[in-house]
C-alpha cells in the first residue's frame, strides 16, 4: 500500500500493471476499501495500469471529521491522476464511486477517456434523506459501525448470495465494521444531499450504466434515468444479482465492463 498527500489529506492507494499501460481508475462503493476491487483488478492486469485509492474517510485514508462534498470527493480523484501523473484516465465507480464519476464527468471531462458508472444514483430523494440521517446517527452512538452492518448487507447482496455465499458475507461485514464511522458519516451526509440529474446531461463521454436487477440500494430505475439523461450511454442490467454484484459475480460483470473498457480510449496491451 502506498500514501500521498492528496488534496490535504494522507491518501492510501495502490497502483499495479505496466507503466506504459492505458491507466484504469477504480473507486470504490460505501463502507468498504480498495481490495473490493481485487477480482476486477486480477482481469484488467497486466493490459491496463490500475489505480486504486482508499476513497477519504475509509481504508487507510485519512478519515476528517463533518460533512464531506462531491466537489472534494471528485478532485481526491484527480489530485491522486496528478500525483500518478496521469493525464487522462479510464474510470469506474460503483455506488459512491459512480456518484464521484458523474461530478468528475461533469467537472473534468478532459481527464478521462470512458466513465463506467455502476450500481449507482443521480439523485436522493427527498423522502429518502431521512434515512441517512439516521445512518449517521447510528454510527455516532454506541454501536458504532457495527449498527449498520445487517441493514447493509440486506441492500448489498442478493437473498441467494446472503445465505449461501459466507466467504463474501463475512468479506464485506469485515469491511463495513472496519471503516471509520467519521468517514462513513462525512460520505452520508454528501449523499443525503446527491442532485445532479440535470448536470450531468452535459456530460459526452462515453458512458456505461450498469446496474443489478435486484439492487434495493440504487435500482434500475435509478440507472435508467442517469442514462436517458446522458446521451449515447448504454445501459446494462444483471440479472440475479444486488448492488454488490461485482464480487457477487464477477465473472458477469467482468463480461460486461472489460469490453466497455476495451473500447475507450488508448488499447489495452494484448494479453
Amino acid at each position: 500500500m502506498l500514501k500521498a498527500r492528496i488534496n490535504g489529506i494522507a491518501m492510501a492507494y495502490r497502483v499495479e500493471g505496466p507503466e506504459e499501460a492505458p491507466p484504469v481508475v477504480l473507486h470504490h462503493p460505501l463502507a468498504t476499501n480498495l481490495t473490493i476491487w481485487n477480482e476486477l483488478t486480477d482481469d484488467l492486469l497486466p493490459a491496463y495500469r490500475v489505480v486504486r485509492l482508499d476513497a477519504r474517510g475509509h481504508g487507510g485514508t485519512d478519515a476528517p471529521g463533518g460533512a464531506y462534498a462531491f466537489e472534494t470527493l471528485a478532485a481526491d480523484v484527480i489530485g491522486l491522476m496528478d500525483h500518478l501523473g496521469i493525464a487522462k484516465a479510464r474510470f469506474l465507480g460503483l455506488s459512491m464511486g459512480g456518484m464521484v464519476g458523474q461530478y468528475l464527468g461533469v467537472l473534468h471531462p478532459d481527464r478521462f477517456h470512458s466513465l463506467c458508472l455502476v450500481s449507482t444514483s443521480s439523485q436522493v430523494p427527498a423522502e429518502a434523506r431521512p434515512l441517512w440521517d439516521e445512518r449517521i446517527k447510528i454510527v455516532a452512538g454506541p454501536q458504532g459501525m457495527n449498527g449498520v452492518i445487517d441493514g447493509a448487507m440486506a441492500r448489498w447482496v442478493a437473498p441467494d448470495a446472503l445465505q449461501h455465499n459466507k466467504p463474501l458475507v463475512a468479506r464485506l461485514r469485515a469491511m463495513i465494521a472496519a471503516t471509520p464511522a467519521a468517514g462513513y458519516a462525512g460520505w452520508c451526509h454528501a449523499i443525503a444531499g446527491l442532485n445532479v440529474t440535470d448536470r450531468i446531461a452535459a456530460i459526452t463521454l462515453p458512458t456505461q450504466v450498469v446496474v443489478g436487477a435486484l439492487d434495493p440500494a440504487t435500482p434500475p430505475a435509478a440507472a435508467q434515468l442517469i442514462h436517458r439523461q446522458i446521451a449515447g450511454s448504454s445501459y446494462v442490467e444483471v440479472p440475479g444479482v444486488s448492488h454488490m454484484l461485482h464480487v457477487e459475480q464477477p465473472a458477469s460483470f467482468h463480461a460486461v465492463v472489460l469490453p466497455f473498457l476495451a473500447k475507450h480510449g488508448p488499447q489495452p496491451a494484448a494479453h
